[in-house]
């Protein structure tokens, strides 16, 4: 653990493990984005200052009906053991778990490989540029963060908040080329 991280508080920590005595938590995909988000939420302050918070932030908002996937990677029996068996140590991790499994519910598979891991898929996702606020779809990997332009061209427009594509997001912008 480095200086600046803070060490994941105890009472955070059992209460996000009370999540398990939700009978929905685990009913569907939609429902347990649905109690994750919302917990995320309501402990907001104590997350928000996480290194990962501007990965996680943008997902919270989304209609998950519009943007659930149609093959997530994870598996709702396994979910128990893997998000709430082991206490992550640090804030950050903490962070970075929550936001990893609410992307793995949301992204949007290209069906093209990256190129540098070459077995991972790249993903659709918009990113808005924060000098210009415009906003484009891109490829991203999962594995290497690797970010492409449409047509497999780096991507290279500085800093941007990245948000998940929906399939209409999608052909908003395909359609559009």
């Amino acid at each position: 653990m480095h200086d600046n991280e803070k060490t994941l508080d105890d009472f955070i920590w059992e209460d996000f493990k009370s999540l398990m005595n939700n009978p929905l938590l685990f009913n569907s995909y939609i429902d347990y984005f649905l109690i994750l988000v919302d917990w995320i939420k309501k402990h907001k302050s104590d997350l928000k200052y996480s290194v990962y918070w501007n990965r996680l932030g943008p997902i919270l908002d989304v209609d998950i009906n519009d943007y659930i996937s149609k093959e997530p990677e994870i598996l709702l029996n396994q979910e128990p053991k893997r998000m709430f068996s082991l206490k992550p140590d640090t804030v950050d991790s903490f962070v970075m778990r929550l936001c990893d499994t609410l992307w793995d519910l949301v992204k949007l598979r290209s069906g093209k490989d990256c190129p540098r891991c070459k077995d991972d898929e790249l993903n659709y996702v918009v990113a808005e540029v924060l000098k210009t606020t415009e906003k484009k779809l891109i490829l991203e990997c999962d594995t290497c963060g690797r970010a492409l332009n449409i047509d497999g061209t780096e991507w290279s427009d500085g800093v941007a908040v990245i948000y998940p594509a929906n399939e209409i997001t999608v052909n908003k912008y395909l359609g559009a080329n």
